[in-house]
């Protein structure tokens, strides 16, 4: 399961693109019911769909160190 920081910042992400998510999934290259579930909080995503609209959207995931005890 993704964090809701990436979940969080993709939606941002959408929103700002001004794109819809017929252009979002073609651009893409995403099922239209991946992004629509996933933008409607319906659906959990995929590891291959977080890079996917990372890479469209030009954000970039990297590993964040955990505090020691979690």
């Amino acid at each position: 399961m993704f964090s809701m920081s990436i979940v969080n910042q993709l939606r941002k992400s959408a929103e700002a693109s001004g794109l819809s998510i017929l252009q979002m999934s073609k651009r893409a290259d995403i099922p239209y019911q991946a992004v629509h579930g996933f933008l409607r909080s319906k659906r959990d995503i995929r590891a291959s769909t977080v890079g996917k609209l990372c890479e469209l959207f030009g954000l970039e995931l990297r590993p964040v160190k955990r505090k020691k005890g979690r």
